[in-house]
């Protein structure tokens, strides 16, 4: 099965992207106050890290996938 095979390598180069990036900044602009025409707003940063255990999962199902895929072929 050539799917299997080709979802197992991008799940394998996703896993060692995430093992590589352990952060995830995401930006927010929340509105704060709004009187009239006037409004303010603020501006914020959420980190959302990567477990390393979840890189390593996801190369270890990336791998079995492609293992998987070839034995099909």
């Amino acid at each position: 099965m050539r799917g299997l095979l080709i979802l197992g390598v991008v799940l394998i180069i996703a896993g060692i992207g995430a093992l590589i990036v352990n952060v995830i900044p995401v930006h927010h602009t929340e509105q704060v106050a709004k009187i009239g025409p006037i409004v303010a707003s603020k501006d914020t940063e959420t980190d959302y890290f990567i477990p390393t255990w979840a890189g390593a999962a996801i190369i270890v199902l990336g791998g079995g996938l492609v293992f998987a895929g070839a034995r099909k072929a």
